[in-house]
C-alpha cells in the first residue's frame, strides 16, 4: 500500500498520483506525541493515554514509530476525492451545521481545540499524520465494491484499536473513550454553532 504524509496532500499534483477512478481504503497513522495530544485531550473527561497506548498497533518499515488510529473507507467516490475531503476541507457553518464535515476532522478538531470552527489548528496536526491508501480494483458505488470495503473496515476495527473509528467501533478497550470522544465532539460542534449565532 502507498504511504504518503498527509501535508504533502494539499499539493494538488500528489494527489493526482491518487487513482480518481476507483474507491478504496485507508489508514491514518501518527507519531507517539501527537497520540499523546489526543488521548490525554483537556476536552475529555480524563486521561487514556497511559492505558490505550500500549495496545495501539505499531507501524514497520516507513510506519517504524507510527501508531494506527482511524481506518476508512471511499465507496461513493475515489479513494483521491475522500483523501482530499479528509485533508483539505474547510470547516464551514454548513459542513459542521450539517455533520458533513468529516469524520475525522470532527473528531481532531474537538480533541485538538474544542472547537470544531478551528480549522487552523485541526489542519496543523492533521499536517504530522502519515496515511497509506489501497485503490480497490471495482468500480465506485458498486455493490461489489461496498461489500469489499466494508468488511474490509469491519475487519480492521476488529484486529486493531483505532480511537478515531466511532461508527460499528465495538472494541470494549475502549468503549469509555469513545463515549467521552462522543461527548467532545458534541461540545466542540455546539460551541461553533453557538458562536456564530
Amino acid at each position: 500500500m502507498p504511504i504518503i504524509e498527509a501535508n504533502h496532500l494539499h499539493n494538488k499534483e500528489n494527489l493526482l498520483h491518487i487513482s480518481g477512478n476507483h474507491p478504496g481504503w485507508y489508514r491514518w497513522w501518527a507519531k507517539e506525541d501527537a497520540v499523546k495530544k489526543l488521548l490525554d485531550s483537556k476536552q475529555l473527561s480524563k486521561r487514556y493515554f497511559d492505558n490505550l497506548f500500549p495496545h495501539l498497533t505499531k507501524g514497520a518499515g516507513d510506519l517504524k514509530n507510527h501508531y494506527y488510529l482511524y481506518t476508512g473507507i471511499a465507496v461513493k467516490e475515489s479513494i483521491r476525492a475522500r483523501l482530499d475531503w479528509h485533508i483539505n476541507q474547510e470547516h464551514t457553518l454548513s459542513a459542521v451545521k450539517s455533520g458533513f464535515l468529516s469524520t475525522l476532522r470532527q473528531s481532531i478538531s474537538s480533541l485538538v481545540s474544542g472547537d470544531q470552527r478551528n480549522e487552523n489548528d485541526t489542519n496543523l496536526f492533521i499536517d504530522t499524520l502519515t496515511v497509506e491508501y489501497y485503490s480497490d480494483t471495482n468500480q465506485i458505488n458498486t455493490k461489489e465494491a461496498n461489500i469489499f470495503l466494508r468488511e474490509n473496515e469491519d475487519k480492521e476495527m476488529r484486529l486493531n484499536i483505532l480511537v478515531l473509528n466511532i461508527m460499528g467501533n465495538k472494541r470494549s478497550e475502549i468503549h469509555d473513550f469513545l463515549k467521552d470522544l462522543k461527548q467532545a465532539r458534541s461540545r466542540a460542534k455546539k460551541r461553533y454553532l453557538e458562536d456564530m449565532q
